[in-house]
């Protein structure tokens, strides 16, 4: 950088005035808004990146694809300038000129691959980014050699420091911006916030430019030959075009490296889903429109006992007994004639039906019936839950209700603090009683006990410790003597949570006679 940094008016001397290249300047910002493109894009696969590596990756080469793109729009917008003077460039210095723009870059790539901006974020990055910028086209101005040293006006020089941070702030929001109108942008909407950010970024820079002041004395002489030598000016050209295809091949890369993430995260998704469908407890098959088994897991192998690969393949029919399979073509052409005329498809339609097991035993199943589409092609899920069990639990359980129901002994269930969950019909009559009165009463209650508190108490005790106590107690209501036994019920982990009362009435034996 020139020690005379500023300019002043100095007497007996003039400006040397340029012109620009209005087809250089068009291209400018067409470069400059490739490359806006390039760092949206680039943003938003760091967004949606699945590792820190991978979005560590598409921030770096983001900003150097966006810093080699806005050091080629200066370059260009260099060429586009005309000052009517020869003019050589320093071409290690404006190398290392790329350096600051390739920093802002990196600011501003960090920031665009946030999901959201807050205000003081927005601030803080365009001064970063509109430094960043403006050191790069200051040390790029820096490495101009001619005859008459450049300068820059205070006044120009402060006004496009602020513009540029003001620009760089505007080049962030409008994606931030725009994606409130919505979630997914169009590619309208892209290519416009691309070019308004190409523009930002482009008006930086036209904007120092007129702080550029050139002096020259009143009676020198001006050289209005060629200011670029045609050498130089393919070499500049080379160099924007290099840059470009620079970020376009960053941008491919990271395009291709998404792509195959995207690929794997799909593939994983699609292990974890053939892993979940394989360890599920319910059996799961899957069949296309024609009936045809497409997927077995091992949870049906074991309800049906036929192995996947003696199913698969064939038709679902073969899982059913005779008087269903015959029905269940017609069923599925009934549905799908349905589909062509708009009808709802199938969404868990749950039923109960019976299966058919290898060695012809009839299965009881709990059937929820969806459908789906498969690259394509309608497929419709089944998930069987074997009720056999379930089944025999239910008719354990109503012969153990009719037992309880019908039983000469009066029966009397309690809960684990010795309050009155149900009576049967027998205790009801025994201790004239209803079955909706005596819940939740306490058990002792019903009865005028022998033993004093402690010898209750005792008694619970012996419950707890033996699981079992018997003995006479006198019903309150009448007076009758009856013999009581208690049993308590645990559970699985021996946690006490009921007990069973039992009540009958002495057999009297009748005394022997002594005639």
């Amino acid at each position: 950088m020139q020690s005379n940094f500023f300019w002043s008016q100095a007497p007996g001397a003039a400006l040397l005035q340029g012109e620009y290249d209005l087809g250089l300047v068009l291209l400018s910002l067409m470069v400059s808004s490739i490359a806006a493109s390039q760092a949206l894009r680039l943003a938003a696969f760091a967004r949606q990146a699945v590792t820190p590596q991978l979005r560590s990756w598409a921030i770096a080469s983001g900003s150097l694809a966006l810093g080699t793109g806005i050091w080629a729009m200066h370059f260009i917008g260099m060429l586009a300038y005309t000052p009517h003077a020869a003019v050589q460039y320093d071409l290690p210095l404006t190398i290392l000129s790329i350096l600051p723009g390739i920093a802002a870059s990196a600011v501003a790539i960090t920031l665009l691959a946030k999901a959201e901006l807050s205000s003081k974020q927005l601030v803080l990055g365009g001064i970063i980014m509109g430094a960043g910028i403006a050191t790069m086209h200051y040390s790029g101005m820096g490495a101009m050699r001619m005859e008459h040293t450049p300068q820059y006006s205070p006044a120009w020089f402060t006004v496009s420091l602020l513009v540029g941070v003001a620009l760089a702030m505007l080049a962030l929001w409008v994606r931030f911006g725009l994606a409130r109108f919505s979630d997914n942008l169009s590619l309208g909407m892209k290519t416009l916030a691309a070019i308004i950010m190409g523009c930002a970024v482009a008006g930086m820079h036209y904007t120092a430019m007129l702080a550029l002041r050139i002096s020259v004395p009143e009676s020198t002489h001006i050289n209005s030959g060629t200011p670029h030598g045609d050498n130089q000016l393919v070499l500049a050209l080379v160099i924007a075009l290099v840059t470009l295809s620079i970020g376009g091949l960053i941008a491919q890369a990271n395009g291709s490296l998404h792509y195959r993430t995207r690929w794997q995260k799909t593939d994983m998704d699609e292990a974890r889903l053939r892993a979940l469908v394989q360890m599920a407890a319910d059996g799961i098959i899957s069949i296309d429109t024609l009936g045809n088994v497409q997927e077995y897991n091992p949870a049906a192998e074991a309800i049906f006992g036929w192995s996947m690969e003696e199913v698969v393949g064939q038709n679902v029919k073969m899982l059913m007994p005779a008087a269903l399979a015959n029905h269940h073509d017609h069923y599925i052409q009934r549905h799908e004639q349905g589909q062509m005329n708009a009808q709802p498809p199938l969404r868990n339609k749950i039923s109960e039906v019976l299966g058919q097991h290898k060695s012809g035993t009839l299965i009881p199943l709990r059937l929820a019936l969806s459908q789906a589409e498969s690259r394509g092609q309608r497929m419709y899920v089944g998930v069987l839950t074997d009720l056999s069990d379930r089944k025999k639990t239910e008719r354990q359980l109503h012969i153990a209700a009719t037992v309880f129901d019908h039983c000469f002994e009066g029966v009397v269930v309690l809960d684990a603090n010795r309050r009155v969950a149900d009576i049967n019909p027998a205790f009801a009559r025994m201790a004239e009683i209803s079955r909706r009165s005596a819940r939740n009463k306490d058990f002792m209650v019903l009865f005028h006990s022998d033993e004093d508190d402690a010898g209750t108490t005792s008694m619970w005790t012996e419950v707890g410790r033996n699981g079992h106590w018997q003995g006479s107690w006198t019903m309150r209501h009448n007076g009758s003597l009856q013999e009581v036994s208690i049993t308590a019920v645990r559970d699985e982990q021996h946690r006490l949570h009921h007990y069973i009362a039992i009540c009958y009435q002495p057999i009297k034996q009748e005394q022997p006679s002594l005639i």
